[in-house]
């Protein structure tokens, strides 16, 4: 099981603080996420690695969603 990345986490991790430009950066780089509880992004590690170093996920349908 991969560890979830809380918005406040991919925030600090990118330097975006505005929402809409994090989701822009998740998409253009092409990072899975969804909404958890209070409509917060999340993700997982492994989505981010799938991402960035190119491995893949186990669950991957080819969306920007999980």
């Amino acid at each position: 099981m991969s560890a979830l990345l809380t918005e406040e986490q991919l925030k600090e991790w990118t330097g975006y603080e505005q929402r809409q430009k994090l989701e822009s950066w998740l998409r253009e780089n092409k990072i899975k996420f969804t909404y958890g509880k209070g409509n917060k992004l999340i993700t997982t590690a492994d989505a981010v690695n799938q991402a960035l170093i190119g491995t893949k996920a186990a669950n991957d349908k080819g969306d920007d969603f999980f």
